[in-house]
This record gives structure tokens, C-alpha cells and sequence, in this order.
């Protein structure tokens, strides 16, 4: 979407998406193609819908919050990965446990299994620890899901205390997840 404003009117930070003008050729005496736009679709959130149109994709990273204790607020983060390119569980889960030791500062990986949720899918389990600060150590856990090229990773952070007065409970609703279809296939299956 083009403004009509001259760039200048524009704030610093915004201009970089702002559509710069470019030089147009003088108009033609033929008749100009009408540009058919495909139809949007439908984005539906927990609490909201929108249009979504061709080259926008859902990047939603959920954040489930909950106390703030020990100077953390405590929170699980689910990331959704809808086309990997892996083989297995245990390839995903190893990717992205190097990719965390290799972003962390001083990280420590604790513990590495496979494991099922309550529902009975297969997941796999990796704890770490980690100095964002000098003087803060952080415990995380992630649990990493495949179902067929879509992957899903769980985030909960800790301190050493509250890794054992909110662990348990985070580590329960963490099991819990459950990935379901999206509505329009739930709807199609009627």
C-alpha cells in the first residue's frame, strides 16, 4: 500500500516502510490490466480473526504467562514452525538444542530424552542452564513436537528456586499440549 504522503511527513523509524516513489513512464493510450487480487485468508486467533493475503504468513509466537518470582516472570512460549525440513523428532530437537548452546551465554545442556505428552505423541525433553547476567543463573526447559512437517517448541524459564516451587505445575501444562488441526480442517471433516 503506497501513502500519498511525501516521505519527508514521515517519521524516521516508519520510512523504511514507506514504498519509495518510483519514476512512472507517461501513461499509454492502451487500456491498463486490472490486477485481480486473490481473495484473503481467514486468520483465526484465540480471541480475533483477520484477512491475510497472499506473501503474509502467520509468525505467531503464543506467550502463557504466569507469577513473577525470584525477579522472573515466569511464562511457557509455544513457537510454531509449519515447514521444517527434518527427518525425525530427535533431528528437530537436536538442531535447535545446538542452536540454543550456540545463542546462550555460558548455557549448559542438563538433560536430553524422549518422552510422550499425555496425550500419548512423542516429544522430546531438554533442560539447560544459562547466565543471562553475571550473577542470575536461568534453568530452561523446551519440549519439541513434530507432527508431519510442522514443528512445535514449548519454552519455560526458571530460577533454582522456582524451578522447584513452579516447575512441577509448568511442566504439567507443558505435557498437556495438545496440537490440533486448524478449524477449517476440523470443518471439512464433518
Amino acid at each position: 500500500m503506497q501513502s500519498d504522503l511525501p516521505l519527508m511527513d514521515i517519521p524516521e523509524y516508519y520510512r523504511k516502510y514507506q514504498i519509495q516513489p518510483q519514476a512512472q513512464p507517461e501513461p499509454a493510450q492502451t487500456q491498463k490490466p486490472v490486477q485481480v487480487i486473490a481473495p484473503p485468508l481467514v486468520f483465526k486467533a484465540n480471541a480475533f480473526t483477520i484477512n491475510l493475503y497472499e506473501d503474509w504468513q502467520d509468525n505467531t509466537i503464543y506467550a502463557l504467562t504466569g507469577p513473577v518470582s525470584g525477579g522472573v516472570e515466569h511464562n511457557i512460549i509455544i513457537t510454531i514452525d509449519p515447514e521444517v525440513e527434518v527427518d525425525s523428532l530427535a533431528d528437530y530437537a537436536e538442531w535447535q538444542v545446538r542452536s540454543l548452546e550456540e545463542e546462550l551465554k555460558a548455557c549448559r545442556v542438563l538433560l536430553k530424552e524422549e518422552i510422550r505428552l499425555n496425550n500419548g505423541m512423542a516429544a522430546y525433553h531438554a533442560v539447560f542452564s544459562w547466565y543471562p547476567t553475571d550473577d542470575l543463573r536461568i534453568y530452561q526447559e523446551q519440549i519439541y513436537v513434530l507432527v508431519d512437517t510442522t514443528a512445535y517448541k514449548l519454552t519455560a524459564s526458571f530460577t533454582k528456586k522456582t524451578r522447584k516451587t513452579l516447575g512441577p505445575q509448568v511442566k504439567r501444562m507443558m505435557l498437556s499440549f495438545n496440537p490440533q488441526p486448524a478449524m477449517e480442517e476440523k470443518d471439512e471433516g464433518k
